[in-house]
């Protein structure tokens, strides 16, 4: 309990200087870091040439297994967050958790897979008692909400009520939506496994593979067309290293190339395949 008021209070002394969260910055696209890139110009700073690689096998003798999981989640950035609302099997309680090792694999029909890491929780036998859950894309205006919800609360406490959230029917499934989500999916698990420790053997991860059967935007956020949703009124939000999240605030667009059409128009295309 100390430890964890410590951690707070070390939050809080680290938070009280930072600058205010800017409401008023808006979503823009910008050029690339270097414009007129061509084929064959490989990266865009040299920096890299100026280090070298450190070797970690993540395995090795004496190594924690906690230093792995704050290894990757500071490298493999950003994540989506698997905001899963879930229900038991008879009905009588619902849950709602934030996940960040969570991802879209396939759009037809549409995949995600979702790893309860750790201790295995209510979403754990939620899921392997209905089948059924629903994800819920976490934006700017409820990210603290959807963070409290991974408090370490007893089963018969709602998160619900902690966060504050608000519970909204689904169309095809028993777990209800997030309703202060702007975009929803209502799955059903198709698969699940579990990942072990090569040091004990013990599950240390249940993977749940998710078919999304039905989808709910909110109507100012997606075309006309249901095809897109506009990422400057979704304001999504990512997690990356130990417990930082991060927004969406600009981008640039890189196209996809035709190699045909690259070999026909860009000289540097042929230098490089030609070369001998």
């Amino acid at each position: 309990m100390d430890a964890a008021r410590e951690s707070i209070a070390r939050y809080q002394k680290a938070q009280a200087p930072r600058p205010a969260f800017d409401e008023t910055k808006e979503w823009t696209l910008t050029k690339t870091l270097k414009p007129d890139w061509k084929p064959g110009d490989g990266a865009a700073s040299s920096e890299w040439q100026q280090h070298a690689k450190i070797g970690i096998d993540p395995f090795e003798p004496g190594r924690p297994a906690h230093s792995n999981y704050k290894l990757l989640i500071s490298a493999v950035v950003p994540r989506p967050i698997g905001f899963l609302s879930t229900v038991s099997g008879d009905g009588t309680r619902t849950n709602v958790a934030p996940f960040s090792y969570f991802e879209l694999v396939a759009d037809e029909p549409p995949t995600f897979v979702i790893s309860v890491s750790g201790e295995l929780k209510d979403t754990v036998s939620n899921l392997a008692e209905t089948g059924e859950g629903v994800l819920n894309v976490v934006s700017e205006w409820f990210v603290d909400a959807a963070n409290y919800t991974a408090i370490t609360a007893p089963p018969d406490v709602s998160e619900w009520d902690l966060s504050g959230l608000h519970p909204a029917p689904a169309t095809k499934v028993r777990p209800p939506l997030v309703a202060e989500s702007a975009f929803n999916i209502e799955t059903k698990v198709v698969d699940v496994f579990d990942v072990k420790s090569p040091r004990t053997g013990a599950v240390v991860s249940r993977v749940f593979v998710l078919e999304g059967i039905h989808f709910h935007a909110r109507e100012d956020v997606i075309n006309e067309d249901r095809s897109m949703l506009d990422i400057a009124k979704l304001k999504p939000v990512g997690r990356i290293g130990g417990i930082m999240y991060c927004r969406v605030s600009d981008g640039f667009e890189i196209p996809r190339y035709n190699y045909d059409q690259q070999y026909e128009d860009e000289p540097a295309v042929r230098a490089i395949v030609n070369r001998e």
